[in-house]
């Protein structure tokens, strides 16, 4: 099974202690891993530096995709941020998807979803307390459903948490089905990461 094919996506972070490094693995309905998420060549420096820091959600946080062959198949990278987060989504070699912009809402987390020229394709909408985001197109028509699942008894005081994302089209076009199929790792990336 792909990465991009998988419906519902489950997206896993492993459970970590005293760790700020971004990592997640991606599996298919019957539980087989179709991904591996990280965060490649992050230098000692800023490892110390995310130590150091008691929230680092504003830090840039580059990740790569890989299959369960080690290939890349897509570069995510949250830039830095204060107020509202960009998150930038490339091909291996470098070409643009497009980008889930972090919108500046009180109490509810929203997303916008832009191709390489800026151009709306859609939205993210999470509820208030950002476990449950409805996914639209541009016409505001839901499109998928990403889930945060509360961590379990044995996760809770780690950095552990779960998303799955649901298709109702999988064959949305591109760069929109590329977007959804990274929004459950890019809503981490940015609403949870380095936050706890």
């Amino acid at each position: 099974m792909d990465f991009f094919a998988a419906n519902p996506l489950l997206v896993k972070q492993p459970k970590r202690f005293m760790v700020d490094e971004s990592e997640y693995h991606c599996f298919d309905e019957h539980g087989r891993q179709v991904a591996h998420v990280h965060e490649p060549n992050l230098d000692t420096g800023m490892r110390v530096l995310r130590h150091l820091v008691d929230n680092t959600a504003g830090f840039q946080r580059k990740v790569v995709v890989n299959d369960m062959y080690r290939r890349p198949r897509l570069m995510i990278d949250k830039q830095w941020s204060w107020m509202t987060a960009t998150t930038s989504v490339s091909w291996p070699d470098g070409r643009p998807v497009g980008t889930i912009e972090q919108d500046l809402k009180f109490f509810k987390a929203g997303f916008t979803l832009l191709d390489p020229w800026k151009r709306k394709l859609g939205t993210i909408e999470g509820n208030f307390v950002g476990r449950e985001f409805r996914i639209n197109d541009h016409n505001g028509h839901e499109v998928a459903r990403v889930d945060r699942s509360i961590p379990s008894l044995g996760e809770a005081f780690t950095a552990a948490d779960t998303y799955v994302l649901r298709h109702r089209y999988p064959t949305l076009p591109e760069p929109l089905r590329t977007l959804v199929v990274v929004s459950g790792i890019a809503i981490d990336l940015v609403l949870r990461e380095g936050s706890r």
